[in-house]
């Protein structure tokens, strides 16, 4: 049994939001039921092998009233709905929320529209390039150790122009925020008996996906000091490929400076920390790393890198990748045969469960081919949902009286935790002391409760394994062996505690040569074709705003919780949750990575795309730049002019550079065409309405007065959903959170260092 085994979903959605979405609780075990239009998926794409994989197919015209009969009465048989259309669009139909709840009280209604149904824009079509444009991704290139700088500087300041990604941000992060958000309803179902609506605007999860970046003290102060390290950074090397090395840990560093000859530079200070603060060592350290790297082929340094145990990897196209031993001898690529497109090479499970594992049940199904099983469902008994009253007093937040042990460090494991805390857990933070400053710990420890322990210490241990009594959940993301040679891994707390839940999320995966090997956001990029495809022909490049892999993957660990939280109440066992940074590149590059025959990796891709031809692309205006989309040319031809009957792209262009954005976006906005005005990242977190929504908050920090980051919207019909306290200050917790020891016995584990206290 998968762990959504018995759950039953009506798939409305099209595109790539919904379908995803559909797709990420297909691979767990629901049964999808995937309503088309007929003639089948309104976006013909080869990725429709991925994304409609495990389903089954009915085709609908909701336009005719038999067809929506039909489907209502599928809705009176499931346990969700999903949808990712225009708000109010589902309801004009007679297949909105209040319609479906109210004849299936049960039913968990799903929707991923653009923009929030509060929000002033939710009338737009949802293009995927209106929410880039809305959320600072299509910005000038700048080098990477630069991109904080250049994230940060007023729009005026920025050089050169705007740049197009053909990677579906919004809609990937929409569909894994959506996913658990789903199962979150699904467990509070257990204990309410209700059902409840979701909504998921690709607005409010792409605030998830800046994440860090949105963070600022108040008033704003634009960064104007180099941020990155040069042991952070892509280098040519002799075969005029790129590597990407991440050699920040000191110990990493060493190695590599010990690798080539320059035992004297570790002696200067190259390989400490905080090295991107003095220039003047920065520099030198770029300058030799170039002279060192410019010597070899990228694929011996990568090489080395394996050998050594340092995190790089040579920057690869996705076709690359889908060759890599590392996607060749693991399951992060599956191979299934599709009826249209024949074998095909595509990304695997994001989420893997020990106890339920999934499975992809059929390739993806062609239009209508369920119909008479589908409709033969309609003569089956109504669902019968059994409902387990909690003893823990109601609250409102779904995961009251849920306690985990977060033991992460970065972005991917901390944001797994900081999820389960927004929606009620009791998650304890738990950090090295030797560690120093955690980074990040304002965005990914808000909520938590922290504590500073030396779990490499027998006393340290002893308390870690008094946390774990009454512990539910225990995440951490170290890759593999780290936690076997502290005696921590799941085997050895399962055997304590049956029914934990553990949850590991790595770089690369729980097999392959590269399982062991260390890695981080930069280096699955680097790997996976995330890097080549945006740098195109020239220098790879990161993904705008650099960390979705990190929060996606902890996204991705929050609803494997949530999975395994169902399970284990319907038959009281615990299980290993896993997931890694090259599943998340896999899915968030699912719109291309079908390796087929014939395949033709022509995505728009590099410095000088603007978008995706005529309809789906940047525009230059008077006063800045506008991104228009549409599926109407006749609509465009009206208002430009189209006055050479022939190249129309030219004459929007012309029509554009007459117009300010304003006046270009009031006159376009219309039918089925959206144009909006690309802002800046500190308009989008100082705007009002988004701190309404709870996707941005400001607050007073210990310290640091007052701050802003980005929070949680509010998905939930019925159940409560918050941003939390703000991240306390490093180790302040400690008392609280061992109410058993006394005070002099705290005190004596800090003179030990095995106990730091604020």
């Amino acid at each position: 049994m998968a762990a959504l085994s018995g759950i039953r979903v009506i798939d409305f959605g099209q595109y790539i939001a919904g379908p995803v979405t559909g797709m990420l609780l297909a691979d767990q075990g629901a049964e999808v039921i995937k309503v088309d239009p007929p003639g089948g998926p309104v976006y013909k794409t080869p990725a429709n092998a991925t994304w409609n994989r495990g389903k089954k197919s009915i085709c609908l015209d909701l336009k005719n009233s038999s067809d929506v009969k039909l489907a209502k009465q599928l809705t009176t048989r499931a346990d969700i709905v999903l949808e990712n259309f225009r708000p109010g669009v589902m309801a004009r139909l007679g297949l909105g929320k209040e319609d479906l709840m109210r004849i299936n009280p049960a039913l968990i209604y799903s929707s991923m529209p653009g923009f929030a149904a509060g929000d002033a824009r939710a009338h737009l079509p949802a293009w995927e390039g209106i929410i880039m444009a809305a959320t600072d991704v299509f910005r000038p290139i700048a080098e990477y150790r630069d991109m904080v700088q250049m994230l940060h500087q007023k729009p005026e300041n920025r050089a050169g122009n705007p740049v197009f990604t053909p990677e579906p941000i919004a809609s990937m992060y929409a569909a894994l925020i959506s996913s658990l958000a789903i199962t979150t309803a699904l467990y509070k179902r257990l204990t309410s008996g209700r059902g409840q609506s979701i909504e998921v605007s690709l607005f409010d999860a792409m605030l998830q996906a800046i994440g860090i970046l949105a963070m600022s003290r108040i008033p704003f102060v634009p960064v104007t000091t180099p941020v990155f390290s040069g042991f952070d950074h892509q280098y040519l090397c002799s075969d005029n490929r790129w590597i990407h090395i991440v050699a920040t840990v000191p110990r990493h560093g060493e190695l590599f400076l010990e690798a080539i000859n320059r035992r004297d530079l570790i002696d200067k200070g190259l390989a400490k920390r905080g090295l991107a603060a003095k220039p003047e060592l920065n520099n030198l350290l770029i300058g030799t790393l170039t002279e060192a790297f410019a010597t070899r082929a990228a694929l011996e340094w990568e090489t080395l890198f394996v050998d050594a145990g340092i995190p790089g990897a040579m920057c690869r196209s996705s076709a690359e990748w889908l060759e890599h031993p590392q996607a060749r001898q693991s399951d992060l690529l599956v191979l299934l045969d599709d009826p249209v497109l024949g074998p095909v090479r595509q990304p695997g499970l994001q989420v893997k469960m020990s106890l339920t594992p999934g499975k992809i049940a059929n390739p993806a199904p062609l239009p209508d081919e369920h119909r008479s099983e589908i409709l033969a469902l309609l003569e089956a008994p109504a669902l019968d949902r059994p409902i387990r009253k909690s003893t823990v007093e109601d609250s409102g937040f779904p995961l009251t009286g849920i306690k985990v042990l977060d033991l992460c460090i970065i972005l991917a494991g901390p944001t797994c935790g900081r999820s389960l805390a927004e929606l009620g857990a009791e998650v304890i933070k738990i950090d090295d002391p030797a560690r120093g400053e955690v980074l990040y710990h304002h965005d990914i420890n808000r909520g938590k409760q922290s504590i500073l322990l030396d779990l490499a210490c027998p006393q340290g241990l002893e308390i870690f394994w008094k946390l774990v009594e009454d512990a539910d959940v225990i995440v951490q993301n170290y890759r593999s062996g780290v936690v076997e040679k502290l005696g921590i891994d799941y085997a050895a707390v399962k055997a304590r505690k049956p029914d934990i839940i553990y949850v590991s999320l790595n770089a690369f995966g729980d097999n392959g040569p590269w399982e062991q090997q260390p890695g981080y956001e930069e280096v699955a990029q680097a790997l996976t074709g995330m890097q080549v495809r945006f740098g195109g022909n020239d220098k790879p490049i990161l993904w705008p705003y650099g960390v979705v892999n990190d929060y996606g993957t902890g996204f991705a660990g929050a609803f494997g919780v949530l999975m395994a939280l169902i399970v284990r109440s319907n038959c009281g066992e615990g299980q290993h949750v896993s997931s890694a940074l090259a599943r998340t590149a896999n899915t968030l590059q699912s719109a291309w990575l079908q390796d087929y025959e014939g395949k033709e990796w022509n995505e728009p891709c590099g410095p000088d795309t603007l978008g995706f031809g005529t309809l789906q692309r940047l525009y230059k205006c008077r006063d800045g730049w506008i991104f228009i989309g549409t599926g109407n040319p006749a609509h465009l031809k009206s208002i430009v002019g189209n006055t050479s009957g022939i190249e129309l792209e030219t004459d929007i262009e012309q029509w554009c550079s007459t117009q300010s954005s304003d006046e270009a976006i009031e006159q376009l906005t219309k039918d089925d065409t959206a144009a909006h005005k690309l802002t800046w990242i500190n308009d989008l977190a100082s705007d009002p309405a988004n701190e309404a929504r709870g996707v941005i908050v400001t607050r007073e920090h210990d310290k640091l007065g007052l701050m802003r980051t980005t929070g949680p919207a509010q998905w939930f019909s019925n159940s409560r959903i918050h941003a939390g306290c703000p991240a306390p200050l490093q180790g302040s917790n400690a008392a609280a959170v061992l109410v058993s020891t006394t005070p002099d016995e705290l005190e004596a584990l800090a003179e030990n260092g095995i106990l730091k206290l604020s």
